[in-house]
């Protein structure tokens, strides 16, 4: 398989579950309510010779999927919106 279609097929996959992710996200009523799904974006790459594609996210949704400590001192867990995506992608 050379390089091209390993990159388009690697694309192809990350893109589906980012669309999972962007489905499964969190959404408020107020004027944010879409801030997850922005947040994502997809990039493939070669590295060493081997093709590498990546779902990647800022800050904010990286508070939205591991957790974070309120300044009270408070735990609020995380969704795992792009774990559960890869994992809904990976069952197919």
């Amino acid at each position: 398989m050379s390089t091209a279609e390993t990159a388009k097929l690697l694309s192809q996959k990350a893109s589906r579950v980012a669309a999972i992710a962007r489905q499964d996200a969190p959404k408020n009523r107020r004027g944010s309510w879409n801030m997850y799904a922005r947040s994502l974006s997809v990039t493939v790459g070669e590295l060493d010779g081997m093709v590498h594609s990546f779902v990647q996210a800022d800050r904010h949704a990286l508070l939205i999927e591991y957790g974070w400590r309120d300044k009270g001192g408070t735990r609020h867990p995380g969704n795992h919106t792009l774990k559960n995506a890869l994992m809904k992608e990976r069952e197919q």
